[in-house]
């Protein structure tokens, strides 16, 4: 089964945003790699931050953060990976500035093949470069990117998870 993982932290910090598109473009990955729809990876934190600053949305949840896990009995192939994380990603081009990062997972320690080769990270400003409306993360809004990625691998297998505690915000519609 492949999965979808929202991280979202409402306790927002100066430094969560930048650490966050730090570890996606840049962490801890034995092959990662990159893109971006809209926004130069090599100067993502300061653009993010330009269009937060525009709008006055410098508050608040900074951003979502998806994990993506590819199943390895699926996707083996890591151009396959890129093409279908660049796809996913594409989701949120038109309102929201995005990266993305795959990254490959080597062999366990047992020689077995682990049951997910390839992660991608998909980070979005939280903030439209549109018009300052917020992306709230709503069971409606989270489902919705769900069918889409279910649309993009053409896998109706995926599951979503949640990776904090306050997953949905007051005003969710069910």
């Amino acid at each position: 089964m492949q999965s979808h993982k929202v991280i979202r932290h409402t306790n927002y910090h100066g430094n969560y945003l930048y650490e966050a598109v730090k570890y996606v473009l840049h962490g801890e990955a034995m092959i990662g790699y990159k893109g971006s729809p809209n926004v130069d990876v090599y100067h993502a934190y300061n653009q993010m931050m330009a269009v937060k600053r525009y709008f006055g949305k410098t508050s608040g949840n900074p951003l979502f953060h998806f994990v993506i896990s590819y199943h390895s009995r699926n996707v083996y192939d890591v151009e396959w990976a890129i093409r279908k994380t660049a796809w996913i990603a594409d989701y949120f081009r038109e309102r929201y500035q995005v990266i993305w990062r795959v990254h490959q997972k080597g062999e366990k320690k047992n020689g077995k093949r682990p049951s997910s080769l390839f992660h991608a990270h998909i980070v979005i400003n939280s903030a439209s470069y549109v018009d300052g409306k917020m992306f709230s993360g709503t069971k409606s809004e989270i489902y919705a990117f769900l069918e889409h990625i279910k649309s993009c691998t053409k896998d109706s297998s995926w599951i979503i998870e949640y990776a904090d505690k306050d997953v949905w915000v007051e005003n969710d519609i069910e």
